[in-house]
């Protein structure tokens, strides 16, 4: 249960988000300007360029590899986590 809380649905989440962040990111990275060229938008959007377009191209790189390294983290604690509840656990004091 542990592995499926700290590394599968970190991963699940960054698979999703990175296959539509990505992408944007990167293009926005080698353009130098955010949204990148070629990307539809909505509305009309004001073009950034610059350290301001970096930025946001960076955080669309940058959400994913957080959810994955929070995965790898989450890899080495799911074994510290209890398994199951200890025989001698008193019921008592969660009752509110």
């Amino acid at each position: 249960m542990w592995y499926s809380i700290f590394v599968g649905l970190p991963l699940l989440t960054a698979l999703m988000f990175g296959i539509a962040l990505v992408p944007i990111g990167y293009k926005g990275l080698i353009d130098k300007q955010f949204p990148p060229k070629g990307m539809k938008v909505y509305k009309p959007t004001k073009i950034l360029r610059g350290w301001k377009a970096n930025v946001k191209s960076m955080f669309h790189l940058l959400f994913p590899v957080c959810l994955i390294l929070f995965s790898v983290w989450g890899y080495f604690q799911a074994d510290k986590m209890p398994h199951e509840v200890p025989k001698d656990f008193d019921y008592s004091v969660c009752k509110s």
